[in-house]
């Protein structure tokens, strides 16, 4: 059967799907989500959550919704000044990598979380703002005809003696248009491929990959602590990575209630023995837990990898998340690189369906931005699982000094790659800054930027008044009219620790002006009575009519 078109046609609604699909929404884009599970998956995947992702989840109205399934990196009692630690086999620190310091969006650079929680917040809102996900489908086929991609999807069918996850608590999401059928045909302008790291859209188009041959099996262990029970020792050390070479580990916060080790197999060790309850329950007793005051709510192995798609699109096809690229966790960046893609596209897409820019200028630098980001991080991330998986005791011992030495650098939001939707300056594909603004007299915690003056195009200066009379009329109409964006001045009253007049004086002038895109990454700097020339120069890059 065929069912109505879409501008957008999203396969997968894990966390990158959901987010793109609500945010293009959002801008009064017709999109559609298409997934083979036919309801939520109920256990813990994803448990890192970070600054960037928690703005643009923001967006969306939702911080609040989530708010209360976010945890500190490190649990209340762990040494003082301890972030996210690397350890040696005697849990002395090799390095540290402040994952609860402040960052440029106004949050903590990580906090713990649960995926299916965040998963539940998505979907509510996918079902309240009445956005169609077609369940149990999966995409057999995918053809480009003009300015249409014609897709076919093919119900689910589960083979004899398989069952499904039930749908524990979870508000299930089926699209009645499809009837149940087996057979579905739809168009779409676009299509993105938001479904994983075993994408079928990537299979089926056949995108190119990159492997950079880092592969190490780890078991993956879930617990549910009972009566919120944290082991002294465990308590002490707070989240961290064990470079032990006789037993590599990870122990991390999984949301609350619940805590997460990773274990690296040995070579001696199969998967199917590592997954035994009696081989868990003796590698959880050295740190304190036991079947008194825990459950295993999930074991599984995971395959570490590290690959990227050599382009981010073919056509009007295009990928995001673990379709387009795949990293070891740890630096927590994989999830939070999906979340990102979908931050990038969320304001091309419309840009490009209403004719207002060149397709080709959108999509070629969303695979140059988004492409060059993740490939740094996931270098950087093979680069710490090296030290973490290394099993020999010498190399071992020698690395952890060399870290101790020379610790890396502190850089976990490495710009954008160019060239872009971006000038050519520094600046340029740097995160914005976002802090508190006193607005409200007499309150001691001010709302962030954000809250006072929402998401979007952003031309912002320092003063008591903005930019809006320097624009010429075509300037404007082009700014605040087709883009929908906002001139905004920050007083010296209003910077309520002197944050923004810092960043302006240290990284482009206090006489300057700052245009930010709507995933809040900086396109230019110029100096105010130049700000005409800097929308212009925006209209070029996008190649806008």
């Amino acid at each position: 059967m065929s069912i109505d078109d879409c501008e957008v046609l999203i396969v997968g609604a894990g966390p990158v799907g959901f987010l793109l699909g609500l945010m293009l929404q959002a801008k009064g884009i017709n999109v559609k989500l298409v997934e083979r599970q036919k309801a939520l998956y109920p256990l813990p995947r994803a448990v890192a959550l970070d600054h960037e992702s928690r703005r643009l989840i923001g967006t969306l109205g939702l911080s609040k919704e989530l708010e209360p399934f976010l945890q500190n990196i490190c649990f209340e009692g762990g040494e003082n000044g301890t972030n996210y630690l690397w350890r040696d086999a005697d849990l002395k620190m090799v390095v540290d990598l402040f994952f609860e310091e402040a960052t440029r969006s106004g949050f903590a650079s990580q906090v713990a979380f649960c995926q299916p929680e965040l998963e539940a917040v998505f979907n509510k809102a996918a079902i309240d703002r009445k956005l169609p996900v077609l369940r149990g489908y999966t995409v057999s086929a995918l053809h480009e005809r003009g300015d249409k991609v014609e897709v076919s999807l093919d119900a689910v069918i589960m083979k004899q003696g398989m069952t499904t996850i039930e749908d524990r608590d979870f508000t299930q999401q089926l699209d009645t248009t499809a009837n149940g059928a087996s057979h579905i045909q739809i168009s779409a302008s676009y299509v993105i491929g938001c479904d994983g790291a075993n994408s079928t859209v990537r299979r089926l188009m056949g995108f190119p990959t990159t492997d950079l041959n880092f592969e190490n099996d780890w078991l993956v262990v879930d617990l549910m602590l009972r009566d919120g029970y944290v082991p002294p020792r465990v308590a002490k050390i707070g989240c961290c990575q064990v470079c032990d070479p006789k037993r590599p580990t990870t122990i991390v916060n999984g949301g609350h209630g619940r805590k997460r080790f990773e274990y690296m197999r040995l070579e001696n060790e199969t998967k199917e023995e590592l997954l035994q309850d009696d081989k868990i329950w003796p590698l959880l007793a050295p740190w304190g837990f036991n079947k008194d005051n825990c459950d295993l709510e999930r074991k599984v192995i995971y395959t570490f990898r590290a690959r990227w798609a050599n382009e981010a699109n073919m056509g009007r096809v295009l990928l995001a998340g673990d379709a387009l690229h795949l990293m070891p966790p740890f630096m927590g960046q994989g999830l939070n690189s999906g979340l990102r893609d979908a931050g990038a596209l969320a304001w091309r897409l419309p840009l490009m369906l209403s004719g207002v820019a060149k397709p080709e200028a959108l999509l070629n630098s969303y695979g140059k931005e988004r492409l060059e980001h993740v490939q740094w991080l996931t270098i950087h991330s093979v680069k710490l699982g090296e030290v973490v998986c290394e099993t020999d005791p010498i190399k071992s011992k020698e690395m952890h000094a060399a870290l101790r030495k020379n610790p890396p650098p502190q850089l976990y939001n490495p710009p954008l790659g160019k060239p872009g939707i971006l000038t050519d300056q520094k600046e340029a594909g740097e995160l914005s800054l976002q802090r508190p603004l006193k607005v409200l007299l007499g309150v001691e915690d001010q709302p962030l930027f954000d809250a006072v003056h929402g998401y979007g195009w952003v031309l912002l200066n320092l003063g008591d008044s903005s930019v809006d009379s320097k624009l010429s009329r075509e300037s404007r109409q082009f700014f605040t009219d087709v883009l929908g964006g906002k001139c905004i001045s920050i007083s010296s009253s209003q910077d309520y620790h002197g944050e923004y007049h810092a960043w302006f004086g240290n990284r482009m002038g206090l006489d300057h002006v700052v245009l930010i895109r709507p995933d809040f990454y900086v396109f230019g700097h110029v100096t105010t009575d130049k700000v005409d020339e800097l929308v212009q120069e925006l209209r070029t890059k996008m190649g806008a009519q």
